[in-house]
Parts: structure tokens; sequence; C-alpha cells
């Protein structure tokens, strides 16, 4: 739902994906009604009368989008001689000139888009998993991304699973048999890894980590994810610690999201030699620590 409002006015805009319009077009189709709504789309400052009048719009979204980067349109918006849209990126990008007719691009704004694109409010895309924030078009893009309501893929290879992160502890006791163990940040905890662990999940507040336990013919490679968005992973980090008497082993990471392309390819891990570090039975003592933004960073262990 798009809502786009003005002191005379209330105007609804109902967003749906191009191939639901028909037929297939690019323009907006505005029908107007004076019916007054149940419950008001917006609030409109000044007086009410009887001549508030009620518009719904059906259009493809993309037409909000650059035409040569294909994102998001924000403020300054620019057109060429022959109205091709760019944004002020593309217009850098393209040295001044009009992909689309070879005009020049980048003098003049488009005020009527950056108008419109201003005072449209829309739903979050996460509405179905229960977020209720209406935000503005230019932040709804940032808002999604780190959205407590956006649903999570399963990063266990082959399982399908996405849900919010609330409901990983329990898929993951269900279906892969992984515990979940909790701590508090700025502290050390310890973790027993068995031979047949591969994952141990960590709860801390309401997020969420996994601890990523794989086997290697060199040693055991210990690293940790977030359940979380990249834009949070600069917030968090972690210390991973174990010992045998005076010998040591240790790194300080950051936990990088199973969303972004740095968790599939990990270049930041712990490697364990089990013969030097191992308990004897094949388990490992792993001692750790988190710190997150505005906790004291926790002493040696």
């Amino acid at each position: 739902m798009v809502k786009f409002r003005n002191q005379q006015s209330m105007v609804k805009f109902s967003v749906q994906p191009y191939s639901a319009v028909v037929p297939p077009s690019k323009r907006i189709r505005l029908e107007q009604t004076t019916e007054t709504p149940s419950s008001p789309v917006a609030m409109i400052s000044g007086d009410h009368s009887s001549h508030d009048r009620q518009f719904t719009a059906t259009f493809d979204p993309d037409i909000l989008d650059c035409n040569i980067c294909m994102e998001p349109l924000s403020p300054p918006i620019f057109q060429c001689t022959n109205g091709h849209i760019a944004c002020t990126e593309c217009c850098v990008k393209m040295h001044g000139i009009c992909p689309s007719c070879s005009k020049p691009v980048g003098k003049i704004r488009c005020l009527a888009i950056e108008k419109l694109i201003e005072s449209l409010q829309m739903s979050c895309k996460h509405a179905e998993y229960g977020c209720t924030k209406v935000v503005s078009f230019t932040k709804k893009k940032n808002h999604e991304i780190s959205c407590p309501f956006a649903p999570f893929m399963c990063p266990v290879a082959s399982c399908g699973f996405s849900n919010l992160v609330s409901t990983f502890p329990l898929h993951f006791q269900e279906v892969h048999q992984v515990r979940t163990q909790e701590f508090s940040y700025g502290g050390w905890f310890t973790v027993m890894l068995a031979p047949s662990d591969m994952n141990v999940l960590l709860k801390a507040d309401d997020m969420l980590f996994l601890l990523h336990y794989e086997k290697s013919t060199l040693g055991n490679i210990v690293y940790v994810t977030l359940f979380g968005a990249t834009l949070q992973e600069d917030q968090y980090s972690y210390h991973l610690e174990v010992k045998n008497g005076k010998k040591r082993l240790s790194m300080e990471g950051v936990p990088r999201s199973i969303l972004g392309e740095d968790s599939k390819h990990v270049t930041d891990f712990l490697m364990i030699p089990l013969r030097t570090y191992g308990l004897g039975d094949g388990r490992v003592q792993l001692e750790l620590s988190f710190h997150h933004s505005g906790e004291p960073l926790p002493e040696s262990c």
C-alpha cells in the first residue's frame, strides 16, 4: 500500500506487480471517487470538508526506478530534454549524456517526480511477517534491510526453511539437532564441542549467532556468523580462544551476516589442531566472548 497526501486531497496508491497490471503499461491510472474511507489512510492537516477526495491508483512500481541503474529514485532527479529520467549517480557515471537518446542529462531537474516521491508513504514488504511500519519511499529500502521482521533462510546446506529469527532456535533443535546456548555480552563463556557437532546456536538478548565447527585435515575450523543484516555486522565483535597449559590459540573477528557473500567465502577463522588442543576424547573446550557496541570489552580469560 502506498499513500500520497497533501493539504487539499488524499491519494492512496495500491502497488501491484507489473504482471498484475493489464494492459502492461508504465502509465499511472487514476480512479477518482468521492467516497470517504472507513479508516483514514493518512492524517490530513487543516480543515476537513466534504470536498476531500480519494484517488486509487494501480501502477507498476518500476516507474519509480532510475532508467539506467534500475534502483529506486531519490531526489535530486534529473531528466534530459526528451524526458528520460536519471538519478544523480547515473548522470555522473554517464558523463552527462543520456544513454537512451544521447541528449545532455544532469542539468534539468524533474520536480514533478521529486514531489511525488517525497509524498509517497509505503508499507514495508515484510508486512506479512508482522511489520507495521509505513515509511517514506526514499527510506523504504534502508528500512527493509534492517527490518526486524525480515525473514532469513536457514544457512544449513540443502535446507529451504525461511522464517523470522525468533523461530530458528526451535527449527535448529527439531530439524538439525543443534542446541542453543545463551550468553551475555562482555563476559567469557565456555562451549564444549563434540566430534559430531557442526553448529551451535548462540543467543544473547534478541540476537542470534551461529558457531560453525568444520573439520579439515590440518585441524578443525571455528568461526561465527550473525543472524542479522550486513549493516549490523560492525556493531558486534567476538573473541575465540583455546588453551592447553601455557599454550594458547586465539582470534578476534566480526561476525558476518548470513545474508552476505562473506559468510559463503570465509577468510577469518580459528584453526584448532586437535592433537595439541583436543581433550583426548575428540572434544574441544572453546572459550568465547562477544562485544556489542556500547558494552565494555571483556578482560582476557
